[in-house]
């Protein structure tokens, strides 16, 4: 594909408008300038000044297939030239089309389909249905997990970082459990010694707020904004039976895991646990074109098949955006794009083990398929954070204070993008499928290089 460059005074002129007319996300840094991109190919895309950078995080983790894929964009062409748009008072060809698949290829009875536009989207009806399922309103759910943006979703999501923004409506409904983050066990134990007290918390907490009045458990099958944390073995099962036996419904939000990223096509196939919800977005369309979607079991579907769902989008089911899923999924299949995953995550995984016996700073790595983290420390024994504790909102703000932020800024000036969970010295990696060992052992070389640079600039923990 051809690649648009722009002059300096160009792009200069494009950040002019940019601070001028848009909102920006999240905390501004001082004098920040995101890169403006033009284009991609693959596992890799270029600014607009033309500089090139090999991507280890998939734009936000979405765009599994790569990055200008030509099967994909045909497929959206001729849905367009079909028809671009139906009203969700109507059904249209390619929704119908990918609710069928969608039936087909999740697991269990999972088999009827409410469509939107995003995560956050999916999130809201799942928390919807549950509560209108079960007539009751309390949704309990990990702290420091992230499931959207909106008033009910920063609700639900445990996030400090979100919850804490003074003057937010917080919906007090929503209750909080730890993660199960065995590296850094917040009841102080060591599995498999600890017996999953984890997993009996959830109970001990449904029990206390009174089963009848909690609607569901919620929750990533791996909680990514908490630091990529992968469940021991035995927890997610021990919690489905916690929701078997107290009547309260399971909701796997697999809008980060699903579609071939830690190496299967859902992660709950990890550990042959079926929700009875489960919501998708990000891998779905591979970031072409927006689009969410909810999955529910037959129970439920009979359920609403009666009673009717007081719920809609304009954009519900767009015709473009399942016509887009289609060719997506048919690409994950036709390139076995969940067993890629699997391989090249394990070669990752055996790399990123070298390089943490070369770099002490690395306390821990852990992962499933393409969905994988790093956590950096102070002191390897300890354990001690890596963000240096007390820092003022402004010094978390400033890569001359803050280590991960340093080290994301020299990232993209060698050329490599990778990202932190927020708040804490955990790098996460989740690269696109199609990802070859050769781009794998240049990423890696730029990160060993790039953590190494920052660990000499905060007198960190050098080589051994």
């Amino acid at each position: 594909m051809s690649r648009k460059y722009y002059s300096e005074d160009e792009v200069e002129s494009l950040y002019s408008d940019a601070k001028a007319y848009l909102v920006q996300r999240w905390e501004p840094r001082p004098g920040y300038k995101p890169l403006i991109l033009t284009g991609g190919e693959g596992v890799h895309f270029w600014d607009a000044k033309g500089k090139k950078y090999l991507d280890l995080i998939s734009q936000l983790y979405n765009v599994h297939i790569g990055l200008n894929n030509r099967d994909v964009i045909e497929a959206a062409k001729r849905q367009l030239d079909e028809m671009a748009y139906a009203s969700p008072s109507y059904f249209n060809v390619p929704q119908i089309q990918l609710a069928r698949r969608l039936a087909q290829i999740t697991p269990g009875d999972l088999c009827k389909t409410f469509f939107g536009n995003s995560g956050t989207e999916a999130n809201e009806v799942a928390i919807k249905l549950a509560q209108l399922y079960k007539g009751a309103s309390k949704i309990v759910s990990f702290w420091d997990a992230y499931h959207g943006s909106t008033y009910a979703m920063v609700s639900v999501g445990g996030s400090s970082r979100n919850r804490q923004s003074p003057g937010l409506s917080i919906m007090e409904e929503f209750k909080h459990v730890p993660s199960p983050y065995c590296y850094r066990c917040p009841f102080k134990k060591t599995y498999p010694d600890c017996d999953l007290m984890c997993a009996d918390f959830v109970k001990y907490t449904i029990e206390k707020e009174g089963a009848k009045s909690v609607a569901a458990f919620m929750a990533e099958p791996i909680c990514s904004w908490a630091g990529q944390v992968i469940p021991p073995d035995g927890y997610w099962q021990k919690v489905r039976k916690i929701c078997d036996d107290t009547g309260v419904i399971m909701i796997f939000d697999e809008v980060m895991t699903a579609f071939a990223r830690t190496g299967k096509m859902f992660a709950c196939e990890h550990w042959n646990v079926v929700p009875d919800i489960e919501t998708y977005a990000k891998g779905i369309t591979s970031g072409y074109v927006p689009l969410g979607a909810t999955v529910v079991n037959k129970k439920i579907a009979d359920h609403f098949d009666e009673k009717g769902f007081p719920h809609s989008y304009t954009y519900s089911g767009h015709a473009l955006a399942c016509a887009t899923s289609l060719a997506v999924i048919d690409f994950y299949y036709k390139e076995k794009l969940a067993d890629r995953a699997a391989k090249m995550g394990d070669y990752m995984m055996d790399e990123l083990r070298g390089m943490q016996e070369r770099l002490p700073i690395i306390g821990d790595i852990r992962g499933l398929g393409l969905f994988m983290g790093i956590e950096l420390v102070a002191n390897p024994e300890t354990k001690e954070e890596v963000v240096p504790k007390g820092l003022t909102p402004e010094q978390k703000k400033d890569p001359e204070c803050n280590p991960m932020l340093y080290l994301a800024d020299k990232a993209k000036e060698n050329g490599l993008i990778v990202s932190s969970s927020p708040g804490t010295g955990i790098i996460r990696m989740m690269p696109y499928l199609i990802i070859t060992r050769e781009q794998v052992d240049e990423g890696l070389k730029l990160l060993e290089k790039t953590i190494g640079e920052m660990a000499e600039k905060f007198d960190l923990p050098k080589k051994g």
